[in-house]
């Protein structure tokens, strides 16, 4: 559950901290919007029951959704800390889950 709500904070963070590009480019802030909503419905199913069978599809997808992210920011070459940070919180949620 740690790990989830790690993900869904730092998400919220990265979306807050980036107003002007949530302005500017409406299908990033999709994207930005639409993990941050994976992450917090993570952490809400983790903290009603970790080891359901909900939460086990929440953070198998969300690994799979960190996953692409990761691999798209590697393929541009500009995958930085943060961007291997929410692939590795992404699997410690899915090993919390099993």
């Amino acid at each position: 559950m740690a790990a989830a709500a790690a993900g869904a904070l730092d998400s919220g963070v990265f979306f807050a901290s980036r107003l002007r590009l949530v302005r500017e480019k409406p299908a990033r802030a999709a994207g930005i919007v639409g993990g941050l909503g994976l992450w917090a419905a993570l952490t809400a199913s983790a903290a009603r029951d970790r080891r359901a069978a909900r939460t086990r599809v929440l953070a198998a997808t969300n690994l799979a959704a960190q996953s692409a992210v990761l691999a798209v920011h590697l393929r541009h070459h500009v995958a930085g800390p943060r961007v291997w940070l929410g692939a590795g919180l992404a699997a410690a949620a899915l090993a919390g889950a099993l």
